[in-house]
This record gives C-alpha cells, structure tokens and sequence, in this order.
C-alpha cells in the first residue's frame, strides 16, 4: 500500500463535513507522503510527538488547533450561521450577539499573538517547530470534524423528538448516554454526560446541540437560544461562571464532556481512513470506539 499524503487525508475530513476549503482552525503544519501509520490525539504536545517518532508513526493528526493559527478564532463566528440553521434571523443574531463574539473573537487572536505558554501549553509554534525538526508529518482537523458530530448527533435527537414530541429532559441524557462514544468516556474517563441546569423530568421542547463553532458558546449565546424557544441546549462544556450566571435562566443544559463530544465526530474520520487502509492509533482524549 502506497499510503495517503496528508492533502488526501485533510480532504477526507473536509469531505466528511461537506466543507471545500480548509476552515481557519485546521491546518498541514508538516505534510507527508506515504502515511500508513497514523498516531491521532486531541491534543499534541513535543513529547507525543518524539513517542510518535521513536513508535515508527509516518504522521500525527491533532485535532484541536496550535499556536500558528493566528486566526482560528474566526471560526468562533459560525455561531451565527448555527443560529441561522435553526431559523434565527441573522441579522437578529448579529444585532444581538455581534458585539460579544467580535470581542471573543479578537481576544483568541490575541492569546496567539501573545504566544504565552502558561496560556495554551498545547498551543504554541513548539509543537509544529519539532514536527519540522523530527521530519515527520503533522497536520491538525478540528472545525470539519466538529461540524460532522454537531450533525450526528443532532439528527440523532430530532429523530427522537419527532418519534416522541414530549421527550424530556431525561429522555435527551439517554439517548446521549446510548452513544458508543459515550460508553467508552465513561469506561476510560470517568465522565458521563449531565444535566447542568434542568429539571430531568421536564419537557425538553426544542432541543438544539450547540457545536461546531471553535468553542462552546458563551452565557450570552446560551441565552439567546432559549429566549428564542429552544428550551434545551446541549454543549460539551461551559465556564464555571457561566454555569452561575446561567442557573439563574429558563432553559436546560446538558453538557456531554469534552472527550466524548469531539469524538462523535472523530469517529467517523477514524473510520474513513482505517477504510483506506491506514492504521490508526487514538490516545489523549480521542475515543476509538472500534478498539
């Protein structure tokens, strides 16, 4: 087998997704040719890196983004278009929400700028600087496989919620907790999905699964969702903060956890690519539900 370089390997993922073009927070820091052997993580680091180099791996692939990104926080602006997808007016959520995630916005772009290490450890030029050094391919796939959970799983809860239109609160942590993906967080992790705020055994009503833009939203996204009527929100995770502010509203949050979260949309690029022949090993958060 002659292998995949890493242009057929993004493409995978960017065809996955439906997406055409490379989105800000994803990127070939080191391409390669030849790739057979694959070490995939949530995040790297310069010591997962020389493991990789010493265990024979042709590439690794992370999935959240690193410090070369100067401009991946553009990607946080989706939020919009997800509000759109659901029925919001965009220009209702510009004049609501634009000011907010402009800021948000500019205050990830400083963060790269800054380049801080106590800031993001797993998000500096290190990581693509010893990939160079240890001649060894790395690329990163965050937004197109973000995109391709917040597709599963929300087809997977109208699905149930057209079956059962008084679906409750409770009924929507199952279903998550039915997951593969969820098994195995809970297997390996320790942590199961939750209802945050919410009572379990109340109507969910419109239920929206809130991914794919960057980062989970802010209180003030949360909240413009249920002043819109979707009642139950269902993040990976939210600030401590926020989960105070938010207490104080009118609708639900469950949040899934960060690892099983991502990995709803992992799984099937793991597959994909186990399916062109490439051996593919998953640590560091990634859930390999086939393994």
């Amino acid at each position: 087998m002659r292998g995949l370089n890493s242009d057929e390997i993004m493409r995978i993922a960017l065809d996955l997704a439906g997406f055409s073009e490379i989105p800000e927070d994803s990127g070939i820091h080191v391409p390669g040719r030849g790739i057979r052997r694959v070490l995939l993580a949530m995040d790297v680091n310069v010591g997962l890196l020389h493991m990789a180099k010493q265990m024979g791996f042709d590439a690794v692939i992370g999935h959240h983004p690193c410090g070369v990104l100067l401009q991946q926080g553009e990607v946080y602006r989706r939020h919009i278009d997800l509000l759109e997808n659901h029925g919001i007016s965009r220009q209702r959520a510009r004049d609501a929400l634009g000011e907010s995630i402009d800021t948000a916005v500019r205050r990830m772009e400083n963060l790269r700028f800054r380049m801080l290490y106590f800031e993001s450890p797993n998000q500096t030029v290190l990581e693509v600087d010893a990939a160079r050094f240890l001649e060894l391919p790395f690329m990163n796939v965050h937004n197109p496989l973000d995109e391709t959970g917040r597709r599963i799983l929300q087809e997977r809860i109208d699905e149930a919620a057209y079956r059962n239109p008084k679906l409750k609160l409770r009924d929507v942590l199952a279903l998550i907790e039915e997951l593969p993906e969820a098994r195995r967080s809970k297997d390996q992790y320790g942590i199961s999905p939750r209802i945050f705020i919410g009572d379990p055994y109340s109507l969910a009503s419109k239920v929206v699964f809130v991914h794919g833009a960057k980062s989970a939203p802010g209180a003030d996204i949360i909240e413009f969702y249920w002043e819109n009527g979707f009642k139950t929100l269902v993040v990976l995770h939210t600030e401590f903060g926020n989960l105070e502010r938010l207490t104080r509203g009118a609708g639900n949050l469950i949040c899934t956890g960060h690892f099983l979260g991502d990995s709803i949309g992992i799984t099937p690029f793991i597959q994909a690519l186990r399916e062109r022949g490439l051996e593919v090993v998953c640590m560091g958060g990634i859930i390999d539900i086939d393994r």
